[in-house]
């Protein structure tokens, strides 16, 4: 008996393997099968269906609030409070109705503000460390066209304004230069100069900047100590004594430390910048028309492909 039920047994496993076999041979089976794993991938790969639920959390309303206040200066009133979040819930409806209509893509103005977001999001992904003085002296050093203090000087001008005299402005600013030589009190004499009579610490730079580049590079030529033959100006007339001169010198860093860690810790950043953003291409397949430059295709990273090819 034990012999005939498993006889049957076998019986029966070879008949479902052959009718396997023919379902195996079934277009219609195929195409099933097919379409179930097409289904299956979809599903898997699809973006998530948009939600239609909007929350407005503390955290949000606690940023609504600050927000009032920074623009106010004052926290909300519950009226007003209410049309805020209110304001907050009609913009996120239309804002997600947009991103739905695909209202997102082609818009420059938008790709600018979410390249910038991504920049940011990529420089806050690592913290920077703090340099150590031995770092901020070494920078320095690698770039002294940068920290190099040039030579700057104090001085006390009278001004004649050719404004007020015209072309006697000169002659009157030679007639006051000897009364100066012989010792009279500057404070007295000439017209009033609406940046002052007194600069210190000045560079040549500087003083381009208030009397224009002639003038400056003549005072840094002066003696020190001594009333000048009236100067010209865009403003009129200016005889000018120097009373210090501090020689040009390298960058020390207690003058200049606080602007070395800055650009220290800004190239650091781009450095990281850069490296994040080499990360990010290689997650992508490039290709550029031939009729690019090809100083900028011989330079970019990774390597690119033309899609003339």
């Amino acid at each position: 008996m034990a012999t005939t039920i498993a006889g049957g047994g076998r019986a029966l496993a070879t008949a479902a393997l052959r009718a396997l076999r023919r379902c195996g041979r079934e277009p219609l089976v195929h195409f099933a099968i097919l379409g179930t794993a097409v289904f299956a991938l979809y599903h898997a790969l699809a973006p998530s269906p948009r939600s239609d639920r909007i929350v407005v959390s503390e955290s949000v309303i606690d940023g609504l609030r600050q927000e009032h206040l920074r623009r106010n200066g004052s926290l909300p009133a519950p009226a007003e409070e209410a049309a805020i979040i209110q304001r907050y819930i009609d913009d996120e409806v239309l804002y997600r109705e947009a991103l739905a209509m695909g209202l997102d893509r082609g818009d420059i103005i938008v790709r600018r503000r979410l390249v910038q977001k991504m920049e940011f999001f990529n420089e806050s992904l690592e913290d920077l460390p703090e340099p150590s003085e031995a770092e901020l002296r070494a920078y320095a050093d690698a770039h002294p066209e940068r920290y190099a203090q040039p030579e700057r000087v104090a001085l006390t001008q009278v001004f004649f304004s050719s404004a007020r005299d015209g072309s006697a402005a000169q002659a009157r600013a030679e007639a006051v230069r000897a009364q100066l030589v012989n010792g009279a009190d500057p404070a007295a004499l000439g017209d009033p100069f609406l940046r002052g009579r007194e600069f210190v610490g000045r560079s040549e730079r500087d003083l381009a900047a208030v009397f224009g580049t002639e003038f400056a590079t003549q005072v840094m030529t002066l003696p020190v100590g001594s009333w000048s033959a009236p100067l010209h100006s865009s403003y009129g007339w200016h005889v000018v004594k120097v009373t210090e001169r501090q020689a040009a010198h390298a960058a020390d860093l207690r003058e200049v430390g606080a602007t070395v860690r800055r650009d220290w810790q800004d190239e650091r950043r781009a450095e990281a910048t850069r490296a994040a953003l080499g990360r990010l291409r290689q997650r992508y397949h490039i290709e550029v028309a031939k009729t690019a430059s090809a100083t900028y295709a011989a330079a970019a990273r990774p390597p690119l492909r033309s899609t003339d090819e």
